[in-house]
């Protein structure tokens, strides 16, 4: 609902960081919940089809206002199903 509201660019970013953070931090809570599944015997895996390219650009996102305070520029590739990522200095 607030990315519909009237928001200038920075809060936009703002905004996209919050959401990014709070679906990985759901994302770590699972992550959690399936390591005690895997102790206990009871996990039972699936396969899931996602972009490699946009959750490497999430997680990315996470970093990159840090990485720009101390003047890096983070940036991936993802070619062929597998990524690479470089931090350039400038």
């Amino acid at each position: 609902m607030l990315m519909d509201t009237d928001l200038d660019t920075t809060q936009q970013d703002y905004v996209r960081t919050a959401q990014a953070s709070g679906k990985a931090l759901v994302s770590l809570i699972n992550e959690v919940l399936d390591q005690a599944k895997i102790e206990s015997g009871r996990l039972e895996l699936e396969a899931v089809s996602f972009d490699l390219r946009t959750v490497c650009d999430d997680i990315l996102s996470l970093f990159c206002g840090k990485a720009q305070e101390k003047g890096l520029e983070v940036k991936s590739v993802v070619m062929h199903y597998s990524f690479a990522v470089f931090v350039i200095t400038r």
